[in-house]
């Protein structure tokens, strides 16, 4: 099974790739596709309902769809459980592929600002304010943010996630906007990998699960590769 991650594209923000988002998901094939969170932002109108269509239309909703509910669309956990137009929303996916077992979950979980980035209220309230700032001053904030962040380590290391997901052999996450890939052997000899799909703001980055095999790819403008 072919199966494609992607995560944080924030739609409706001023800032998210647009046209390359519309290019790769008209173009790579899967088996299945995993949305993992942060991809629509719905609280910044109109762009929100001017852009969506294209995106839409992108996606073929032939394939198994799967929503892992991100903070920035936490007001779609009231989906949680449910399909609704064929499309899965769950809080995170877990599956199995030649005796490895992978979790994919969005990250916010993870972020040490725990209790703000899952708030409905405050992260519906941080939108609107992003929304108009980056309006009127032409400022990309949440690239800004995530680099702030960085800097400033305000969440946990990949270390201290992967302690505490023990029990996979694969986690993927998202929410920190940074893709990245780092893969190492456990005293037991135990293999661990944890990947991270990056964004649609910053970067143009996905991940592709083929069977057991993970691979963090970015993709450009007339990349014909699927």
């Amino acid at each position: 099974m072919k199966r494609i991650i992607i995560s944080d594209t924030h739609i409706g923000s001023k800032y998210y790739k647009e046209e390359e988002l519309i290019c790769f998901l008209s173009s790579v094939e899967y088996d299945q596709l995993i949305l993992n969170g942060d991809i629509i932002e719905l609280l910044k109108m109109p762009e929100f309902s001017k852009r969506i269509k294209n995106l839409i239309e992108a996606i073929n909703f032939s394939k198994e769809i799967i929503y892992i509910v991100g903070n920035h669309d936490v007001f779609l956990k009231n989906f949680v459980g449910q399909e609704i137009f064929g499309i899965k929303f769950v809080d995170k996916y877990e599956f199995q592929e030649k005796g490895k077992k992978f979790r994919i979950e969005h990250g916010d979980a993870y972020d040490e600002h725990l209790v703000l980035v899952q708030n409905q209220v405050f992260m519906s309230f941080l939108s609107l304010i992003q929304y108009h700032l980056e309006k009127w001053l032409d400022l990309d904030l949440s690239s800004w943010f995530v680099n702030w962040r960085l800097k400033r380590r305000k969440f946990l290391r990949v270390w201290d996630i992967m302690n505490v997901n023990l029990d996979v052999d694969v986690l993927v996450c998202g929410h920190f906007h940074v893709p990245e890939c780092i893969i190492w052997v456990q005293p037991n000899q135990e293999i661990k990998t944890y990947v991270n799909s990056g964004d649609w703001v910053s970067h143009t980055t996905y991940i592709q699960i083929d069977d057991d095999q993970v691979r963090l790819k970015e993709w450009k403008s007339g990349n014909t590769d699927n």
